[in-house]
C-alpha cells in the first residue's frame, strides 16, 4: 500500500509540474463568485451587503516572463437558491487584468497578483443606475492537479470612485476549475505521424 501511495504522489507531482507556460498559453476557467459590499450604513444607496454569482467565466493568455493577460465576465444566472441565498439584484461585470505569477508558471502551485479594471452593471435596485468603471487589485493562485486541469481561487478589490453613485467599492472572491490547452507541438506531431 505504501508503494502505491508513493507512486501515486510522485505521478501527481510530475503531472502537476507542467502548468501554463509559453507552450501552453491559453487557459479557460469557470467558477462561482461571492461579492461583499461591506457595511454601507444607513445612508448607503446600495443596501445589499452580499451577492452570489454563478457563473464567472474567464480566459487567460500567457505572454512572457510570468506575465499573463486575463479577461472575464461575471453573470448572475441563478438569482436565488432556495434557503441559501437571494440576491436583491443581478450582478454583472466585464473584467480585464494583467497578472504576474513570479515566474512560477511551471510549478503545481502558482500564486499571482495583478492590476486591472471592470465595467460593473448598474444595480436594478437603484433607479437610473448606470454601469460603473472600477480599478481592480487582484491576488490569487492556481493549484494544477494535472497538466491540463487546475483549481483556481482569486480575490479582487474593485475600487469605485465616490463620484459614481450606481456602485460602490467592493470585494469579489471566486473559486472554480481551469483548463489549460495541451501543447500545440504534441498536436502537430500526432498529425504528422511523428513520435
Amino acid at each position: 500500500m505504501k508503494r502505491i501511495l508513493t507512486v501515486a504522489i510522485l505521478l501527481f507531482i510530475y503531472c502537476a509540474s507542467t502548468a501554463q507556460t509559453k507552450d501552453q498559453k491559453w487557459v479557460l476557467g469557470v467558477s462561482g463568485s461571492f461579492v461583499s459590499f461591506g457595511d454601507g450604513g444607513a445612508n448607503s444607496i446600495l443596501r445589499e451587503r452580499y451577492n452570489i454569482q454563478v457563473p464567472k467565466l474567464n480566459v487567460t493568455r500567457y505572454l512572457f516572463k510570468g506575465l499573463s493577460i486575463e479577461g472575464g465576465v461575471t453573470l448572475s444566472v441563478l438569482e436565488e437558491l432556495d434557503g441559501f441565498y437571494d440576491n436583491s439584484f443581478n450582478y454583472f461585470s466585464l473584467d480585464g487584468a494583467i497578472r504576474y505569477d513570479f515566474n512560477l508558471s511551471r510549478e503545481n502551485l502558482v500564486p499571482y497578483m495583478g492590476l486591472g479594471g471592470s465595467i460593473v452593471g448598474g444595480p436594478s435596485v437603484i433607479p437610473g443606475a448606470k454601469a460603473t468603471p472600477t480599478l481592480n487589485f487582484i491576488f490569487g493562485g492556481t493549484f494544477w492537479i494535472t497538466p491540463q486541469w487546475g483549481l483556481n481561487v482569486q480575490g479582487a478589490y474593485k475600487y469605485s470612485q465616490d463620484e459614481f453613485q450606481s456602485m460602490r467599492s467592493h470585494t469579489q472572491l471566486s473559486a472554480g476549475l481551469v483548463y489549460s490547452f495541451k501543447r500545440r507541438v504534441m498536436v502537430y506531431r500526432i498529425w504528422d505521424g511523428r513520435r
